[in-house]
């Protein structure tokens, strides 16, 4: 399946930042399609001053997403 992949940074006094732009990937599902971009393993919760990453195949809206922590 086609995914589009956007991954940000947070700290707490900087807030959610973008990091470059959507990256475009073909995966079997949105986990794999994160893990591909960095080879990181992945979290479902994060914390503070760590990469995030928002995932969303071709045909849902760039809301109906799904969110990963890169654990580094």
């Amino acid at each position: 399946m086609h995914y589009s992949v956007q991954i940000f940074t947070w700290t707490p006094r900087q807030g959610v930042h973008q990091v470059g732009s959507a990256i475009e990937v073909d995966a079997p599902n949105s986990k794999a399609a994160a893990v591909s971009l960095l080879g990181l393993r992945l979290e479902d919760e994060g914390c503070a001053s760590k990469l995030a990453v928002r995932v969303w195949h071709d045909d849902a809206y760039q809301a109906e997403c799904d969110c990963y922590y890169y654990n580094n």
